[in-house]
């Protein structure tokens, strides 16, 4: 028995694949030989590292670029298809692409002929019993293509999907419309992938549950347990990435540079399941939260290293368990040498869990904070304040945690006037982190505002537009039970659009300045003489600075977390040595927020400024 796991394109290149190191791992462990063939990388060296970056990183899915391309390999060209794609899809004015970087799509449908080839003949298939396909973002089409290859010359070969994109309804519409395919898996497949390979080697034709199959001309599902079946994630092997590492030593060491190794400590969403976000369509009937004891973590992070080396590690976590604050970061934070990490958190740290991340080695995060408007995060239901937003993002900078976070708009239920008052906070925090993304709302398949559009707010929903390219020949109701990603519209939409503009054109020249570093700044230094300056250079003029006094800097700590105004001006009155003379500290606190160093989100205030430990450091001993 021989077993084939295939990445296709295009998976990024620079990490191995989680779910293909997962099952690999699983089916040696039953005894059965098992290959993991990267042809992301095939590919990333055919095209070329700028174009295949492009379909990674900078082509927006919702043009499904990359499953275009191969489409016309599997479909073959037709006359007109390229200018019918381009005309109603790549020119579509909210998910489109902008001419420039359209040649990359056209080099891409040319090549793909050519690069299924020479997969395809770089290896006998005849070899194997069966070969397994994950599909995640834009790796369908590529699958299906070699998929379809190998059944034509190899029939006796049984060929099994799996990953997010056959996840729950969407999987039986491949099953039905593709008949190569022999087994479809529509959830998580870390113990009905490996069982079914033992079965077919042993003969029996008993398929596991979680499995489409095909039987009497017909697509079948194996009966689901009663209970959901969820693996236990601290009984699952540790990855196997062997196959990668030989790939990349052997042929693309320059992979090796910026290479970040996936793990994960948990699944499913904690929050998603008290208060589902409303745009989230992430862990699709895998909500339910489960995480790996803290000593499963570091033990699987320990082995990694020994077999792979020193490499920074991504958790593929949709969100950081709370229990690791009590054990497992203050575990890493006491090791004499960190691997450098990332994981997704929710907002509503506190400025103590921010500084544990960065002693635990997680320096780079994904912040969860998608607007500042509280109004919008109640349409969320994200459970944290604009505030709250605002402080984690510079907490993450002042303890050097490089935090990732977006600007998304257009819920129907918006506040229109926060457009303006966003924009107004953002121009304040000039001196920070830019967002990486600013855009329109994406409809999810999986998400409230998906399953509930109507009560959303979306007078109309259908699948993007791209879907129709990708698959020509299925009727509508197909398109919508595989499609993931919905155009939508609401009677607000062109207004939101609108004002979204401006926040799109702001971000822009954020960004464009942080590139060259030229954001400035607003931070507390200590001053030579003694005490604190506070140095302002967030509006590209000569930076102006300005020795502090008690007051001002009673109240910066007192604003350091959200707070009102009113427990800001106590906090602060309790700070200063002596009494303040009548209406000092709210005349302060005015100059300060004219100033736009303290800032008013919502109903709460919050320090923009960088805060220095020592600042702290100070008022505490003095408090003492």
């Amino acid at each position: 028995m021989k077993v084939a796991l295939v990445v296709m394109p295009l998976a990024a290149v620079h990490r191995p694949s989680l779910a293909a190191g997962l099952l690999q791992a699983a089916v040696k462990a039953r005894g059965l030989e098992c290959h993991t063939r990267y042809f992301n990388v095939t590919l990333w060296k055919m095209l070329g590292a700028e174009a295949y970056r492009f379909f990674c990183h900078e082509a927006p899915m919702t043009v499904l670029a990359g499953e275009w391309a191969f489409a016309q390999a599997f479909h073959g060209r037709r006359e007109g298809a390229r200018e019918a794609y381009a005309r109603e899809v790549l020119d579509h004015p909210v998910w489109g692409l902008a001419p420039a970087s359209r040649e990359h799509i056209w080099a891409l449908e040319a090549l793909a002929p050519a690069f299924l080839r020479v997969v395809f003949e770089s290896c006998d298939w005849g070899q194997y019993d069966v070969v397994g396909f994950t599909s995640t973002f834009e790796q369908t089409m590529p699958s299906l293509c070699l998929a379809r290859m190998i059944r034509e010359r190899y029939p006796r070969v049984k060929l099994v999907a799996g990953g997010a994109n056959f996840e729950a309804g969407m999987g039986r519409q491949y099953m039905e419309r593709f008949e190569f395919l022999d087994y479809v898996a529509t959830g998580e497949a870390d113990d009905s992938f490996p069982q079914l390979c033992e079965n077919l080697s042993r003969g029996r034709d008993e398929v596991p549950p979680g499995l489409l199959y095909r039987e009497g001309g017909g697509v079948r599902e194996s009966p689901r347990r009663k209970e959901p079946g969820y693996a236990n994630l601290d009984a699952l092997p540790t990855p196997d990435y062997e196959d990668f590492f030989q790939l990349v030593r052997t042929s693309a060491p320059e992979l090796m540079a910026g290479m970040w190794l996936p793990l994960e400590a948990s699944r499913g969403c904690w929050w998603g399941e008290h208060s589902h976000c409303t745009f989230c369509g992430l862990n699709g009937e895998a909500m339910t939260f489960r995480r790996k004891s803290w000593r499963r973590v570091v033990d699987e992070l320990e082995e990694v290293g020994r077999r792979h080396g020193a490499a920074p590690v991504q958790y593929a976590d949709n969100i950081l368990a709370m229990d690791y604050f009590k054990d497992l970061l203050p575990h890493w934070a006491g090791q004499p040498t960190r691997t450098e990490k990332f994981f997704e958190i929710k907002s509503n740290l506190k400025r103590r869990q921010v500084r544990l991340l960065r002693e635990a080695g997680i320096t780079r995060v994904q912040a969860g904070v998608e607007t500042l408007a509280d109004g919008t995060l109640k349409v969320m239901r994200k459970g944290v304040s604009g505030a709250q937003n605002v402080a984690l993002l510079r907490w993450c900078q002042e303890q050097g945690v490089d935090s990732l976070w977006n600007v998304i708009y257009g819920f129907p239920r918006e506040d229109i006037d926060d457009y303006s008052r966003t924009l107004e906070l953002l121009r304040k925090m000039a001196h920070l982190r830019p967002p990486d993304m600013s855009s329109p709302i994406r409809m999810d398949r999986f998400s409230p505002n998906h399953a509930g559009w109507l009560e959303q707010g979306f007078t109309r929903i259908s699948p993007m537009p791209a879907y129709r390219h990708v698959f020509p020949s299925f009727p509508d109701e197909t398109l919508h039970a595989l499609a993931y990603y919905f155009d939508y519209e609401h009677p607000r939409f062109n207004e939101v659009l609108a004002r979204g503009a401006a926040l799109q054109s702001f971000i822009s020249q954020w960004q464009e300045r942080h590139e060259r570093r030229e954001n400035g700044e607003l931070a507390v230094r200590p001053h030579w003489q003694g005490g604190f300056v506070l140095v302002d250079s967030r509006f590209n003029v000569t930076p102006a600075s300005e020795r502090l006094a008690e007051a001002t800097v009673a109240l910066l700590l007192a604003c350091d977390a959200p707070t009102s105004r009113e427990q800001a001006l106590r906090t602060a009155a309790e700070a200063v040595s002596g009494p303040a003379a009548p209406g000092t500290l709210e005349r302060e606190l005015t100059r300060l927020l004219e100033r736009g160093i303290i800032a008013s989100v919502g109903s709460l205030l919050v320090t923009l400024a960088m805060l220095p430990e020592g600042l702290r450091t100070e008022r505490l001993a003095r408090a003492h």
